[in-house]
């Protein structure tokens, strides 16, 4: 005698093609073991499964790991018997909406332009970083050296890490003024990109918007 073991997972066949039912030890017949049939499986075609149903099997679709997208661009994956795809599923992501896409991008321009900021400058082979909190404490240490009269910082650690002997106050203070220059003119490309950006939302033009990436230049 055929039989045929259910998964107890999920109630699907384990192997269509069965197996041997074992012997009764004591009446040398075979017998079913709990969890199997000896009903066979129907045939099923593509994206179904037979499934037994406690007294019988029925066939049900299967698209378990199917992925597929909706219009708002949520992505969903199928992990279910006799779950179907809507009608209105999409095989891939839809495009990113305009407004969307040029949001990200704004994001990114301000993101390039702060990380080339905290970049600063070399001024006399010495590097100053120009982060918010670089430029605070290069003023800090400015209106120290005004309130002491010093000239020269009896010791400076640059922002590469680096100790400086006897470091002149008026290469901070250059230093500082070079940084806000530097801060203003990557500001200002910041602006320029922005601009591209509005001109290619009112254009609806999806290429030039995607073009659009953070430079100096």
């Amino acid at each position: 005698m055929r039989i045929y073991d259910i998964n107890l997972a999920d109630g699907t066949v384990i192997d269509p093609a069965g197996r041997e039912a074992p012997l009764d030890p004591m009446r040398r017949e075979p017998r079913i073991p709990a969890g199997a049939t000896s009903i066979e499986p129907p045939a099923t075609g593509e994206r179904e499964a037979a499934r037994w149903a406690g007294d019988a099997w029925e066939v049900v679709a299967d698209w378990r790991g199917h992925v597929y997208w909706l219009a708002d661009g949520s992505r969903h994956e199928i992990a279910e018997l006799g779950v179907e795809p809507p009608a209105e599923a999409l095989d891939e992501a839809p495009p990113e909406p305009l407004g969307d896409l040029a949001a990200r991008k704004r994001d990114d321009l301000e993101a390039g332009r702060k990380a080339s900021e905290q970049a600063g400058i070399t001024y006399n082979g010495i590097r100053y970083a120009g982060d918010p909190s670089n430029r605070q404490a290069l003023m800090e240490a400015l209106d120290l050296a005004d309130t002491t009269g010093q000239t020269t910082f009896a010791s400076w650690k640059d922002s590469d890490g680096l100790f400086h002997a006897d470091h002149p106050v008026s290469d901070v203070r250059q230093a500082l003024l070079d940084i806000a220059t530097r801060r203003g003119q990557l500001i200002a490309r910041e602006g320029e990109l922005n601009a591209q950006i509005d001109t290619a939302l009112a254009a609806e033009d999806r290429a030039a918007l995607e073009a659009v990436e953070w430079s100096e230049t």
